[in-house]
Parts: C-alpha cells; sequence; structure tokens
C-alpha cells in the first residue's frame, strides 16, 4: 500500500517537514508535528522506534537481516550493498530469484567508508541486507514484489525493511544537505562480464602492475538509468536525456555543463576512476558499450554485440533524481549512481580490496568537490 507522510527528521543541523511517499510496512521512524519537533533537543542524527542514533552507531531493521549505519549529519555520501548477503532467515524464506550473490562487494564498500571517513572526518550513511538476494532482492520493481513476495512475508517484510531505512537515511541527507549542493547515493553491485566463447584478454594487475590473462572483463560499469545504446548517441542527442538519468537533480545543478561532459567528461565519475586506474563504462576512454562480434559475440541474426554492461536498476532510479521515466527519484539534490565492480582487481580478495578501495576512495572525493563544491581532503593513493 502506499503512503503519504509528513515526516520530521530531527538531526544536529535541520528539523524541517519532509513530504515522502512509498511503499513499505509502517516505518519506525518518528512521525512528530512541527511544534513537538521544536521542543525536542537535537540529541543525535536521527530518532527511530524511540531511540536517538548518532553517527556509526546501527540501525536494526526487520529481524536485524537490514542494517543501516548512521552517516554524520552533514555527509554527501549514502553507499548501498543490497546483494551480498547469505542468510536464508529464520524461518526460511524461500527462493524466489537464481542470481547469486555480488561477493564482496561488503567488505569492499565498508573499506571505501572507512577510507572516506579517515580523510573527510564524516561518517557515511550505508545500508546492506544479509539475506540471500535470491530470497530477498532490494532492486525488485513494485509491479513485481507482490507475486514475487506475497504481502505479508518474511521476504516482504524485509524487503519493506530494507527500503524503509535506505528512505530515512536519504530523507536525513536531504534535509539536512537542502541548502548545500547536495550528496550522492552510490549502489554498489557487483559482475561477472565474460568475452565470448571463453577467450581471454589481458588485463594489468592491481597488485603486481604485470598483464594477467583472464576471461572476466575488467571494467566497471556506472549506471545512471540510460540503456548502452543511448550512451552511444552524439552528444548533442545524448545531452536530451538528462532528465530520464539518475543524476538529473545535478545535471539542473550545473546548467551551463553538457550532460554528456558529466557522463564521460574530464571530471565524470568514469574518467575520475579511469585516472586511478579503474577502467569505467562510460568514462572518457570507454565512452560507451562498443559492439564487437570478436569480443563480445553476435545475437542469433548474427549481428555483432555491445560490450556487457548494466545501466542501474531500481534502487538507484528510484533514490536518485530521475525527473521522466517509468521508475522516478526525488526533486532535490541527491543523485544516484549505481556502480557494477569486476572481481578481477576490484574485489576477487582483501589483497585487492585493500588497494581497489582507495582509487575508489579517491575518485568519489573528486567527484564531490569537484560538482558539489566540497573541499575533502583526499589523501594519496599509498601503493
Amino acid at each position: 500500500m502506499k503512503k503519504s507522510l509528513q515526516v520530521v527528521f530531527v538531526g544536529s543541523l535541520l528539523c524541517l517537514m519532509i513530504p515522502i511517499t512509498f511503499c513499505t510496512c509502517t516505518p519506525g521512524y518518528a512521525l512528530l508535528s512541527e511544534e513537538k519537533a521544536a521542543r525536542l533537543s537535537q540529541s543525535g542524527v536521527v530518532e527511530y522506534n524511540g531511540a536517538w542514533y548518532q553517527a556509526g552507531d546501527t540501525i536494526y531493521g526487520y529481524k536485524n537481516y537490514v542494517k543501516l549505519i548512521v552517516g554524520d549529519a552533514n555527509v554527501p555520501l549514502l553507499l548501498g550493498i543490497p546483494h551480498d548477503g547469505m542468510f536464508e532467515g529464520n524461518p526460511v524464506i524461500p527462493l524466489t530469484g537464481n542470481t547469486g550473490r555480488d561477493i564482496n562487494t561488503k567488505p569492499l564498500t565498508f573499506a571505501i567508508a572507512d577510507l572516506f571517513k579517515a580523510d573527510t572526518g564524516l561518517q557515511p550513511w550505508v545500508i546492506l541486507s544479509e539475506i540471500d538476494r535470491r530470497r530477498m532482492d532490494a532492486n525488485t520493481y513494485p509491479k513485481d514484489v507482490d507475486t514475487r513476495y506475497g504481502i505479508a512475508s518474511e521476504g516482504r517484510k524485509t524487503y519493506d525493511s530494507y527500503h524503509e531505512l535506505l528512505l530515512l537515511a536519504r530523507t536525513v541527507m536531504a534535509t539536512n544537505l537542502a541548502n548545500t549542493m547536495g550528496g550522492i547515493f552510490i549502489d554498489m553491485h557487483g559482475h561477472a562480464h565474460r568475452y565470448a566463447h571463453e577467450q581471454e584478454e589481458a588485463y594489468t594487475s592491481i597488485i603486481s602492475g604485470k598483464q594477467i590473462l583472464s576471461r572476466y572483463i575488467d571494467q566497471s560499469d556506472l549506471g545512471y538509468g540510460l540503456l548502452g545504446t543511448e550512451l552511444g548517441e552524439e552528444n548533442a542527442q545524448l545531452d536530451s536525456y538528462a532528465d530520464r538519468s539518475t543524476i538529473a537533480g545535478l545535471a539542473s545543478a550545473h546548467p551551463t555543463v553538457s550532460f554528456s561532459a558529466l557522463l564521460r567528461g574530464p571530471y565524470s565519475l568514469g574518467a575520475l576512476l579511469e585516472a586511478e586506474g579503474v577502467t569505467s563504462v562510460p568514462g572518457s576512454v570507454i565512452p560507451a558499450p562498443e559492439f564487437d562480434a570478436d569480443r563480445f559475440g553476435t545475437n542469433a541474426a548474427g549481428t555483432p554485440k555491445s560490450r556487457p554492461y548494466f545501466n542501474g536498476g531500481f534502487l538507484s532510479r528510484r533514490y536518485g533524481t530521475a525527473k521522466i521515466g517509468t521508475t522516478t527519484g526525488f526533486a532535490d539534490n541527491i543523485s544516484a549512481i549505481q556502480i557494477e565492480t569486476p572481481g578481477i582487481n576490484v574485489r576477487n580478495n582483501t589483497t585487492i580490496i585493500a588497494r581497489s578501495s582507495h582509487k575508489f576512495k579517491r575518485a568519489i572525493i573528486q567527484y564531490l568537490n569537484h560538482w558539489y563544491n566540497y573541499n575533502f581532503p583526499n589523501s594519496v593513493y599509498p601503493y
């Protein structure tokens, strides 16, 4: 059932009424009148179920299956980890999907968060699910929720809990950053893109610096809610798609900058990652997924397929700032990007994560500093 609520979040920066619409269970956070909210002492970043939480505290959702690490009141970064859960639930949540874990996105994301805090002094918001995504996938579109999880099942309650806490974090961010350039929600995922026919290509190891052959593709997909074919359009056409993207709010905040420059210009997230040695799509090196029969195969008609690319799911679309489309976001300054990372060179093991996390942290801080007008310190790559 859809519910429209007037919600007050009393944080250390700002307290005001935020109208929100969502499709979840009954929320646990405070629903207060303006008069009562004004009388409350500002004793934490957020109040949930009658308790105040400070930055770094964990808010536990349904049966502790969902967790929200509370960010500092003025932090402009929210990180999501929806697909690295391993638990089956108690009682067991039935399998409703067959897509496996985004393995090690949890330690990767926490490593990025820790490095961000070390540089900026600010704890990012982090939301995660501990449930196997085959049993509960927070990226499920609302039109499929009833069919997949039912109305009052364990899977549905967990799904609703994830969206309740994600909405809570995002709304606190939007409230407290309303008079700034805003912030970014980055939804962290993992892929296993392969070359056609299991052929191998060389990539440069983040550990040894040597060339290694692999059938897996070393690239990070940056999803803005646009199709790969749309990214392949000329800049003039691509620029017309800004309002359909999950960073529409950021585009509106920079009216003199072309939308194509936000996606693949020198200060795009892809280009900033490339500067750190992370192959990204789109970016300045690979501005769009290209078609190549030898590397990526052909379809049934013999037409070359394009480079594999994930363009973003429900989470980044709903909790970003897309203005038009089947799924739209919010009319504020908290945009969203989905990042799909490879195992090789990013998250396969702790040694790789110890290095790749610095690269992602550096690019994220540079992105916030450039586009959101922050001036965060950004420690150098230590390796």
